[in-house]
């Protein structure tokens, strides 16, 4: 999959949101981690300030419009794994307290969006399937796609 993301996605960059093994052999990648990585996934992605923060228009931190999560908000229609929903209260209140124009998730096994209030919720889909998700920032657009396996 690496090697196909490399060679068939024309992108800028890569931003990752969790549970992704190799992140130093995906070109211009940077992102947040899951509960899958092992730690030394953290470390690679902080010594080379490849961890985000804030990028562009995106925070993991919740200071910006667009916001990144690994795990969905409490209650999303967006966060299924194998059939079963699923979420975080934390990620949820956030939300509510914050107010972004978009989130974007990963956690799940669909690609998907919703509206809670004036926040747009998107599930990017899993990886090992093929899903990803392109985002535009300039017009705060995105676009579902997939990888033919």
């Amino acid at each position: 999959m690496i090697e196909r993301l490399n060679n068939e996605i024309d992108a800028d960059i890569f931003i990752g949101l969790g549970d992704i093994e190799c992140p130093q052999y995906i070109r211009n990648f940077y992102g947040i981690v899951g509960e899958m990585e092992d730690v030394s996934v953290l470390k690679y992605l902080k010594r080379n300030n490849k961890y985000v923060t804030k990028l562009l228009n995106i925070s993991s931190d919740f200071s910006t419009d667009v916001v990144i999560t690994h795990y969905p908000p409490k209650g999303s229609i967006t966060g299924i794994i194998n059939g079963v929903l699923i979420g975080s209260n934390q990620i949820m209140a956030k939300i509510l307290s914050t107010k972004p124009k978009l989130l974007f998730h990963a956690h799940s096994d669909i690609q998907k969006e919703y509206l809670l209030g004036q926040t747009r919720i998107v599930s990017i889909g899993n990886l090992n399937d093929g899903y990803y998700t392109e985002y535009y920032p300039d017009s705060y657009s995105f676009m579902f796609k997939k990888l033919e396996i």
